[in-house]
């Protein structure tokens, strides 16, 4: 073996970390040889690993292709010294001391074996993709070293790590950073005029990249979809290359075709996705053509699973992606999007953990014993709300315990490797096949979950396709020509296999929507009024095409949804019987009653419904008397649409309102509640439910005394102050009780004639003896206009009472106005009266 490869030169610092510590961090740059010379160390004498090695990668090809690359280095056939180890496929035997495996085969060999005898090491390869199950199998591994093996080994390797988080959460870990060997890559920004025609853009870059460049080229594109698009096209537009697809729904046989040297030195274009962007050396390839796209896994809470996006990618996963044209020669780079573009793009991807359906990762920890991801030394944790509707969603599905422990069905379920809400439809149907005897139900379960974890493989040969879930088993069992289709059949065999079920011809297709229900209770959808729409057990509204054949079925179970633009599309479902749910005991169903304001008749009406969650199966008057509780809520609700002026306020509540809004404003410090209109609707519940009981319609509502009910908020000495020091009216000299009119903006005022007040030096005040307020005296002539206003009545007496005096006496000569109102007697009498 040469000794070239730049990782040689950390071989002696490395297994000098290594006795004194056992949780190692390699970062090492491209061409560094960390994958495909590093395991080799373990190998040689004195390396000090007496035993078994697991090496982690990623995805199904690397394992396979590293395996190859390792035993070719040693001279041997893959399956001796070094193995590897796929969920169907393997080469190991009794002499086999690395094995190369994926994290999923890693976390059922943990679980077990916790204590994994015969270990020695662990290697995680690649570990900057941070997949789920990539931090689960470290988070079980690691675990495992801390409290079962303080001697096991741990050692994450990849190009880049986010270390100074790392080295929070791994402190007693030791660091090693390699630097690589790579080429020169020269880069190139081209990017598309008009962003809706990228993939014209993008062939029109390919074929002008192979005129202008040697070698074989390398182009990133978001998805399988997509890369059938261009093989499609290239095919016609390119003669003498050949055209590689490589994807991860590709059979092994198809990847390795597409790294593999061609035979002649005939150059290629491989199609590939983020796949290609590590562990995979791609033999010939000199260019890279970047769309700067990906398609990622996101968990949909609308739809209760995972949907692919399209997305851009991050700043780590361009420059991963240059340095693919650098790994065996000088290359070049395009780039299809702007340099701009990519300075403003975020510099790592969003860990899976914090995007993806974690109900996987929330299954393996009950199994592991745990009843909360924070007890696993996760390096990333999600969210608490997401993670406690994972454990609520194992709980209704009876696969773990209102403890979070497997239940009997639970340890069933983790036996199959498929999805728990798919592993349970088929534990499930296994029982209904026995209880009802229903021939293949079970395998028939198989399939669907085997089809739907495939996701719509039919979708895009046959645009023309319904969404009825039984035309795709007929279509797969008819025609399985195709390497997905096989691989279906395979995996729904396996399953059936691991549960003792057998293959069957003759399925009972009718119900393919009990068991959909199984795996999906909450997709239950009964159709509303307008045809197409329905509405899902969950609460969603959920559409099917109007030309589409399972929009004249009235219930429903959705397997497959899509969400566009707030609108939950139906691409796959099957019709059910609800009463065939009911009287299997697979549903029950809850005794609601509906209540609704009538804005027509103007009150509340009631009704009881039998429902499965927010489907209504039927519904009847409500006759007997409604709890408060919910009279409060629709009348709030009502308040809330048309603010607390909707309710029936006299001229004395204003009033009141008024008095008491002046006392917040400029009395702060006797302490009043607060009785803004913010204020009111926010506090409801102390002020008005107290006096609706009983009240069903808006004629009742309006007849309340609403004073009565905000004079509640205060206590019996409040109320006293209130009247004391804001009361309503001033009683005048002659005994007239004239009201105060109160207000934010001004000095409270009243209105009185003039002829009322002779004989006051002074006028009215309000307010505590703290802060004193003068009353506005707003004077009135006898037709009741006003002629003056003042705070200061001695002062008006004393100044401009003889100019009013005087106009007065000449508009109404019969009344009373004397030279000296100071001592005058006030009067509502005319001079006539008075004997004047």
């Amino acid at each position: 073996m040469s000794n070239t490869l730049p990782i040689e030169a950390l071989k002696t610092s490395f297994f000098q970390a290594l006795v004194s510590h056992k949780t190692i961090l390699l970062t090492a740059e491209p061409g560094a040889g960390k994958s495909t010379r590093l395991p080799l160390w373990f190998l040689e004498k004195g390396s000090g690993i007496t035993e078994k090695i697991y090496l982690l990668q990623p995805r199904r090809i690397a394992v396979k292709s590293v395996a190859q690359y390792l035993a070719k280095q040693l001279g041997e056939p893959v399956g001796q010294r070094i193995g590897y180890r796929l969920r169907n496929d393997q080469q190991v035997s009794k002499n086999t001391k690395l094995e190369v495996v994926t994290e999923g085969i890693l976390i059922q060999i943990m679980q077990n074996d916790p204590e994994l005898l015969g270990v020695s090491l662990i290697i995680i390869d690649e570990f900057h993709e941070r997949s789920l199950q990539a931090d689960l199998a470290f988070a079980l591994a690691r675990d495992i070293q801390q409290n079962l093996r303080d001697d096991l080994i741990l050692l994450l390797m990849s190009a880049t790590l986010a270390n100074e988080h790392i080295q929070q959460v791994l402190p007693d870990a030791y660091y090693l950073h390699c630097k690589g060997r790579s080429f020169p890559v020269k880069l190139d920004y081209q990017p598309a005029t008009n962003i809706r025609l990228w993939r014209e853009h993008t062939l029109s870059v390919i074929k002008k990249s192979l005129l202008a460049y040697q070698g074989s080229i390398l182009v990133f594109l978001p998805g399988s979809a997509d890369i059938r698009y261009f093989a499609e096209n290239l095919q016609h537009l390119i003669k003498d290359c050949l055209v590689c697809p490589l994807y991860g729904d590709l059979s092994l046989t198809e990847q390795q075709h597409a790294i593999a040297k061609p035979k002649n030195d005939q150059r290629k274009v491989v199609l590939a996705t983020n796949i290609a962007e590590t562990s995979l050396t791609i033999e010939g390839i000199s260019v890279v053509i970047d769309t700067g796209l990906e398609k990622v896994a996101i968990y949909d809470e609308q739809i209760l699973t995972n949907t692919l996006i399209q997305r851009n990618i991050a700043k780590s996963s361009a420059i991963q992606r240059t340095g693919r044209a650098g790994r065996l020669s000088a290359g070049h780079c395009i780039r299809l999007y702007g340099q701009e573009d990519f300075q403003r793009r975020q510099q790592q991807n969003p860990l899976d953990i914090h995007q993806a359906d974690i109900l996987p990762v929330i299954i393996e920890a009950a199994r592991w014993g745990v009843k909360a991801l924070n007890e696993l030394p996760l390096l990333d944790f999600p969210k608490a709300l997401t993670e406690e509707k994972a454990w609520l969603a194992l709980q209704e599905i009876n696969v773990l315990d209102r403890q979070r422990r497997l239940t009997q069905h639970g340890e069933q379920t983790v036996q199959l490797s498929c999805h728990p809400r798919f592993a349970h439809m088929i534990i499930k149907a296994k029982q209904l096949e026995h209880e009802k005897v229903l021939s293949g139900l079970g395998y028939l379960a198989c399939l669907i979950a085997a089809l739907l974890e495939e996701r719509d493989v039919f979708s895009t040969a046959d645009a023309r396709l319904d969404c009825d879930l039984r035309h795709r088993i007929t279509l797969l069992l008819s025609k399985h020509n195709t390497y997905r289709h096989q691989q279906i059949i395979k995996q729904a065999k396996r399953l059936a296999s691991k549960t003792q079920l057998s293959p069957q011809t003759e399925l009972p297709l009718q119900y393919c929507g009990v068991l959909l229900f199984l795996a999906y209770p909450q997709r239950l959808a009964k159709t509303r009024l307008q045809f197409g729409e329905y509405i899902a057990s969950y609460g969603k509204g959920l559409i099917i095409n109007e030309q589409d054949v399972m929009a004249n079925e009235s219930v429903i179970v959705a397997a497959h949804l899509t969400s566009f633009k707030q609108k939950l599309t139906v691409r796959l479902a099957a019709p059910v019987d609800i009463q065939q749910l009911l009287s299997w005991g697979l549903v029950e169903t809850s005794n609601n009653v509906y209540c609704v304001y009538d804005t027509k008749i103007k009150r509340i009406v009631a009704a009881q419904q039998q429902c499965i969650g927010a489907i209504i199966l039927n519904d009847k008057p409500f006759t007997q008397q409604l709890d408060n509780q919910k009279v409060f809520t629709l009348w709030r609700q009502q308040l809330e649409l048309h603010s607390i002026a909707w309710l029936n306020w006299s001229l004395d509540d204003k009033a009141l309102l008024k008095r008491w809004r002046w006392i917040n404003q400029t009395q702060a410090h006797l302490d009043f509640p607060n009785v803004s209109e913010q204020a009111l609707e926010l506090n409801l519940e102390l002020w008005l439910l107290p006096f609706i009981d009983g009240i069903t319609t808006k004629a009742k509502l309006d007849k309340l005394n609403l004073s009565e009910q905000l004079l509640s908020l205060l206590d019996y000495q409040q109320q006293q102050l209130l009247n004391k020091i804001a009361p309503s009216h001033f009683v005048g000299p002659t005994g007239r009780r004239c009201p105060i009119r109160y207000s934010n903006e001004q000095a409270p005022i009243v209105s009185l004639p003039m002829q009322e007040v002779y004989g006051l030096k002074t006028g009215p005040v309000v307010g505590d003896k703290k802060n004193l307020v003068p009353v506005t005296i707003e004077l009135l002539s006898p037709a009741q206009r006003p002629i003056q206003v003042t705070q200061d009545l001695a002062s008006f007496w004393q100044g401009s009472y003889v100019l009013v005096q005087k106009e007065m006496k000449a508009k109404y000569p019969k009344h009373y106005w004397p030279d000296d109102p100071v001592n005058a007697q006030a009067t509502r009498r005319t001079k006539k009266h008075l004997n004047i």
